[in-house]
């Protein structure tokens, strides 16, 4: 399913919601669950705020261009939750 595109017969938000809600991801041994809290399409470039059940600290802002597979945004998030975390100073 990772290289799904967009759900056909659904608006894009609704898409990126059901594709993208619930998703488990994997950090170190923490275990990750997705809450899509929102979708919001500009021009062509989609914006999806994604917060964390497990670790309300964390949270993501993704921006998203036409033609984004579900595998690469998949991919990104991956990727922004390996980063180290920022303290607040």
């Amino acid at each position: 399913m990772l290289n799904a595109s967009i759900t056909a017969g659904l608006p894009p938000r609704e898409s990126w919601f059901e594709l993208l809600d619930q998703r488990r991801f994997i950090v170190g041994n923490q275990r990750l669950t997705a809450q899509v809290t929102g979708v919001h399409v500009t021009g062509f470039d989609t914006w999806i705020q994604i917060e964390f059940e497990e670790d309300s600290r964390r949270s993501l802002l993704l921006r998203l261009a036409p033609g984004t597979s579900v595998g690469a945004a998949v991919e990104l998030i991956n990727s922004r939750l390996q980063l180290p975390q920022q303290r607040p100073d």
